[in-house]
């Protein structure tokens, strides 16, 4: 019996899924199995990473290109395991990943975890930066809730039935999809809890346009998920804006003047992208209009579509 489905989405072909599957073979447990969804048409690594099928399990599937969503909802629906396993062909998982975020996940009193994701671009300004904001907002949402609220899509596990009867991710997200599908979850009397030995290294090397437009991005994706929801959320995160000064403190003084100041200056240009496509968002789409939640009736994910 297969345990864990562990999913993987790429576009770009044989290049940074090779460095991920070579990690995951160092502890591949023996009831997983790996689901890669190539998010397009374009790209067929099967032929160049064909040396990794039999020891990871691996089944490759197609589905159109649609986004992020889409194609972990592609693999959700082709996935055997009781639970689904996600990281991103990006990351790196560390020794034990699977066995521990599968070690934490229940099927029963449905419970979903997350690991620890860390950056794996030290020399890599704005990868540090990027990796920065996700920590400050998961460690401002624990103090607030006191738990658990979200976790990234790259380092996540969730038992598969109760995911599917949920309805999966929502397609209408480019971003923030993981913070709108983990607020569904626990809107729906699930648990979310941690699993800190479920570690994988990030390695987005990117640079300053791309920080800048993915941060952009991630303003759109906030403002549609705030409008999507009625918990008072945008007020918090307001308040999270107001102090990030005091909550980044540490993490600039502990890197010393130069890269210090380079980590501050960061933050600022994130600020700016991250409220622009915030307010891009409400402009195009329209302050009171909410975005469709797909599959929240209960319908299982669509394969493909």
């Amino acid at each position: 019996m297969i345990r864990v489905s562990v999913i993987i989405p790429t576009r770009d072909g044989a290049g940074p899924l090779r460095t991920c599957l070579e990690a995951l073979t160092t502890s591949f447990p023996a009831d997983a199995e790996t689901v890669i969804v190539i998010d397009g048409e374009d790209g067929s690594p099967e032929t160049a990473l064909a040396t990794f099928v039999e020891p990871l399990r691996i089944r490759w599937v197609r589905a159109p290109r649609g986004g992020p969503a889409r194609a972990r909802n592609h693999g959700l629906a082709h996935a055997r395991g009781e639970i689904v396993a996600f990281t991103d062909d990006d990351c790196r998982p560390r020794a034990g990943w699977v066995s521990a975020l599968a070690a934490g996940a229940q099927v029963s009193a449905p419970r979903a975890v997350g690991g620890i994701t860390l950056n794996g671009l030290q020399s890599n300004p704005y990868a540090d930066a990027a990796q920065v904001v996700l920590d400050l907002v998961a460690r401002d949402e624990r103090t607030r809730f006191g738990r658990e609220r979200f976790f990234p899509c790259n380092n996540c596990a969730f038992p598969t039935e109760p995911l599917r009867r949920l309805g999966g991710f929502n397609e209408s997200f480019r971003t923030a999809e993981d913070r709108e599908l983990c607020r569904r979850w626990l809107d729906a009397g699930f648990d979310l809890g941690s699993a800190p030995a479920a570690v994988v290294d990030h390695d987005p090397n990117t640079n300053l346009g791309g920080f800048l437009r993915k941060f952009f991005d991630y303003g759109r994706g906030a403002a549609r998920f705030h409008r999507s929801g009625t918990n008072g959320s945008l007020r918090a995160t307001a308040g999270f804006h107001v102090r990030l000064p005091v909550l980044a403190a540490p993490e600039v003084a502990r890197r010393g003047p130069l890269r210090g100041s380079t980590l501050a200056g960061l933050l600022a240009l994130w600020e700016l992208a991250n409220l622009a496509g915030f307010v891009t968002e409400r402009v195009v789409r329209g302050q009171d209009s909410a975005p469709r939640v797909a599959g929240s009736n209960g319908t299982q994910p669509r394969v493909g579509s």
